[in-house]
């Protein structure tokens, strides 16, 4: 007995003190850190909300309001309020968009469903067939789900108002008008968020994710750790939800300040966030090419000058000083600084001499360069005049 628990013993998975262990540890550490929310991050989050909950409460009061004093909708106005709160809940940057499909699904629910009933009639059996078929017909011609949902909704209630009820449809349309306007109204014009403040809360994870991983893979391939660089590239992979919640702000706030007078003085600082968020999503693709490459560099055993590694680490450092300068409205003079420091130090390495998947690095390098001096409010002519300067 003592012999088998002794084998049992041997045979068990290592614990803490196992071989694995720090990598084990690594990754729970890891996942702890990406789910932890902090105070901080609730207090944000709080401050957010509650503006968002003013805005709906405000839009849905004078929807109510405004929809009560619409003759043709004063016995049934409850459906303003829910289009009004649905247009303000709606992501930043799609609220327009919500509008119109709200008002196109209201109208489609009503023709389709009339036209359905004039051949089936009305019941419960006729209910479910005419829903079905709203759905179909608003998928084949759209797809959207704010459109799909509110088709499908109107239908259920054209379809399931008893016959001798007068002017559902009519009401029903009136009031999605009424509280998709009322929405847009609250949002745009009586209670604006500040535009600048929307972008920046949107760029600064994509950025800092961005200067993170840019970092790590740096010190990574100064290592020649190619696991390391696999996971940066993961990382990078993993953006494309950042950047559409970027775009999305960037679109709201154009919005917010085309339709709001007293949002008007922040167009031009706004328009050199929208050319850094483009040059932002650039810069992530080439550094999805960048890893790429050193992975290959690292596999193929390839020759590496240690200015290499150091140009990567400098990149990620001037992506972190950028998100910097823009948070406290000051010239990025740092980042371009450190853009223009990243294309010498690669132009040092190839002249030391590098393999394929090397060069091909100190491209990407250059590129993102480019791109880093472009969300700076550099044009594109000069920006490359500098990056060509700075690798002769």
């Amino acid at each position: 007995m003592r012999k088998l628990h002794r084998l049992r013993q041997e045979s068990a998975p290592k614990g803490p003190n196992g071989p694995h262990a720090t990598q084990v540890e690594d990754a729970l550490n890891e996942w702890r850190r990406r789910t932890r929310v902090t105070g901080r991050d609730r207090r944000r989050q709080l401050g957010i909300y509650s503006v968002l909950a003013v805005q709906a409460g405000l839009a849905a009061g004078l929807a109510w309001l405004v929809a009560g004093r619409i003759g043709i909708s004063t016995h049934n106005p409850v459906f303003a309020p829910i289009a009004a709160v649905g247009t303000v809940a709606a992501a930043i940057g799609q609220r327009l968009r919500r509008v119109v499909e709200l008002v196109a699904g209201v109208t489609l629910g009503i023709g389709i469903a009339n036209a359905i009933l004039t051949l089936v009639g009305h019941g419960a059996a006729q209910t479910g067939l005419i829903v079905t078929a709203t759905i179909l017909i608003a998928i084949a011609l759209s797809g959207r789900g704010g459109l799909v949902t509110q088709a499908g909704g109107t239908a259920v209630l054209v379809s399931a108002v008893p016959p001798n009820v007068p002017g559902v449809e009519l009401t029903q349309l009136v009031n999605a008008v009424t509280g998709g306007v009322i929405g847009l109204v609250v949002v745009i014009a009586l209670f604006p968020l500040n535009p600048l403040r929307i972008v920046h809360k949107a760029a600064a994870p994509a950025m800092r994710r961005l200067a993170a991983q840019l970092t790590a893979t740096g010190r990574a391939l100064a290592d020649r750790d190619a696991s390391r660089i696999e996971n940066a590239l993961e990382e990078l992979r993993n953006m494309g939800g950042e950047l559409a919640r970027l775009s999305d702000a960037v679109q709201g706030a154009h919005e917010v300040v085309q339709y709001s007078p007293q949002r008007r003085h922040w167009r031009n600082p706004l328009q050199q966030y929208s050319q850094g968020a483009e040059h932002l999503n650039r810069a992530v693709l080439a550094s999805r090419g960048l890893t790429r490459t050193a992975i290959a560099l690292i596999n193929n055993d390839e020759k590496l000058s240690p200015p290499l590694p150091e140009a990567v680490t400098s990149l990620g450092l001037a992506v972190h000083d950028l998100e910097q300068d823009f948070r406290a409205g000051r010239e990025p003079q740092r980042a371009r600084h450190r853009s223009l420091t990243a294309v010498c130090q690669a132009s040092d390495a190839c002249r030391n001499g590098l393999g394929l998947s090397g060069t091909a690095v100190v491209a990407h390098v250059r590129t993102i360069a480019g791109e880093l001096l472009q969300a700076t409010a550099i044009d594109r002519a000069d920006a490359n005049r500098m990056v060509r300067q700075a690798a002769d």
